[in-house]
């Protein structure tokens, strides 16, 4: 029986994947949406829309599809509240930082290892770390991930640890997978 149905005794029956025109017609309408919106209804009558749309779904074919992703929409609260108490906290003390007579700085590069798989979660990752106050990512290689920090003297590791556990939680992986390094 192929039933997308799950049960509280049975693991969840994973969905076929969308076929690729499916996938391709929907990114179309999406950029055109998008289009229409960012530069009003009647700039999709211009042969550079059309163009871009048609370059959308032509991306969506050539490119090879990503695995399918299961989102836990009951992490989502959590993730966001962190995000948002940490960047508050962080932005002011930055700001504290800056009209401080003596400005105590202390820049550095840290190493930090992410245990979140490439793809959506660890672009996510990235993208929220270095949206947080005093936090770059600079580079990734493998799983060595360099941070420009303002303080290397502050505990930025579990400010990060927590960042990965929460993403790691909204995708439904295991927050600590066997064999990862810290």
């Amino acid at each position: 029986m192929n039933d997308t149905r799950q049960s509280s005794s049975n693991p969840p029956v994973r969905r076929a994947r969308r076929p690729g025109w499916l996938r391709a017609l929907l990114a179309m309408l999406a950029a055109a949406a998008l289009w229409a919106v960012l530069a009003g209804g009647a700039a999709l009558a211009h042969p550079f829309a059309w163009l871009a749309i048609a370059l959308t779904g032509g991306a969506v074919l050539a490119l090879p599809a990503g695995r399918a992703l299961r989102l836990n929409p009951t992490a989502l609260p959590g993730l966001l509240g962190f995000f948002l108490r940490t960047s508050v906290l962080g932005g002011i003390d930055v700001a504290w930082r800056a009209v401080h007579p003596r400005l105590p700085l202390a820049p550095a590069f840290e190493p930090y290892y992410v245990r979140l798989p490439h793809g959506p979660p660890l672009t996510l990752f990235m993208s929220m770390l270095s949206l947080l106050p005093g936090t770059l990512a600079v580079r990734l290689e493998g799983r060595r991930m360099t941070l420009h920090v303002l303080d290397g003297r502050s505990d930025n590791a579990a400010t990060l640890m927590e960042l990965e556990r929460r993403i790691a939680r909204l995708y439904g992986l295991d927050s600590d997978p066997p064999g990862s390094a810290r």
